[in-house]
């Protein structure tokens, strides 16, 4: 009975341990193909209204411009705080949203090799697939005296999104996709502050600025990485030229296959030990029983000789009395 249940329960404790072990990977390819239809289909869904009924850029562009300018400065929020917001900003939502699903283009940060979806708002919907756009910034259009701030989350289980983001070093670009044109930043500065210290997110005169925003440190979350970058001319052959010659070579963290290949390597030599030491014990098993086989065996023989002698005096006393009579 209790082999039975090692029988069952052995392989129970194995399939649960390696479902945990998997849904990372499984979870964040899930998503990476979810971001990958969500932008391909921006993509589409912009070509289709082009041919069919156009699409006036121009227009668009003008229109999320004059909205940046009409921003009055203030506080920015932390962009994973709960909105106090009690209604939603139907200008805001209007801008940038030719595709009317709030999708308003996306990033790519080519060093890490992420590409991401760019939504209004930062709710916590939008977080846990996507980046969200910081309501009370700039829109990502471009232009002097605009700061635009994209915030995204880091080290979910099920999505990498900007968990690598701390590799980043000054002079790195990353590119925004918006309407019809591609807009690219060099990173400048690289800063670390409180969740309530939103002074370096605030307008510079005259300048053209973005900065991705995420928690930090990784697993703790109590501080903001804020990766700032200025805009330049989009230049391919640049931006290659910061790419690792491995593309898209993941860190530890969002390396999710290794970590699938070290645990069932590590379940593996489990077993392997488990099988070893069983081994082991039957053998020690076998031996001891072979050992009181022989003793029990011996004995047997033992008691037979004894019988035997037994009979064999019994006999020598019975000759007497046949001598006798």
């Amino acid at each position: 009975m209790k082999k039975a249940m090692t029988i069952i329960i052995v392989p129970i404790l194995f399939l649960s341990g390696l479902s945990l072990l998997l849904y990372p990977f499984v979870a964040n390819q899930w998503n990476n193909y979810r971001q990958s239809q969500l932008i391909s289909s921006y993509d589409t869904t912009l070509a289709d209204i082009e041919a069919s009924d156009g699409i006036d850029y121009q227009a668009e562009w003008d229109r999320a411009q004059a909205f940046n300018e009409s921003l009055v400065p203030y506080i920015l929020p932390d962009s994973f705080a709960i909105a106090e917001a009690t209604e939603e900003d139907e200008e805001y939502l209007a801008c940038l949203n030719l595709t009317g699903n709030e999708m308003m283009g996306y990033v790519e940060v080519p060093k890490i090799n992420i590409k991401i979806p760019i939504f209004h708002t930062t709710s916590e919907e939008v977080l846990q697939t996507a980046a969200g756009h910081l309501q009370g910034s700039s829109l990502p259009v471009g232009g002097e005296n605009s700061h635009a701030v994209i915030s995204a989350h880091r080290g979910l289980p099920s999505a990498a999104l900007f968990t690598d983001l701390d590799q980043l070093e000054e002079g790195d670009y990353f590119l925004l996709y918006i309407l019809d044109d591609i807009l690219c930043y060099q990173v400048d500065q690289i800063s670390v502050v409180e969740p309530t210290e939103t002074e370096a997110l605030s307008v510079v005169p005259g300048e053209d600025l973005v900065t991705l925003l995420t928690c930090t440190p990784y697993g703790v979350n109590s501080h903001r990485m804020l990766v700032r970058g200025h805009r330049v001319p989009y230049e391919p052959e640049e931006v290659e030229e910061t790419v690792p010659s491995i593309l898209g070579a993941p860190s530890l963290r969002t390396n999710y296959l290794l970590w699938v290949m070290v645990g069932l390597a590590a379940t593996a030599v489990f077993i392997l030990v488990l099988y070893l030491i069983d081994r082991r014990r039957g053998k020690r098993v076998k031996a001891a029983s072979t050992r009181v086989s022989g003793r029990d065996i011996g004995k047997m023989n033992a008691d037979a000789d004894g019988f035997e002698v037994m009979d064999l005096d019994s006999d020598d006393l019975d000759k007497p009395e046949d001598k006798k009579s």
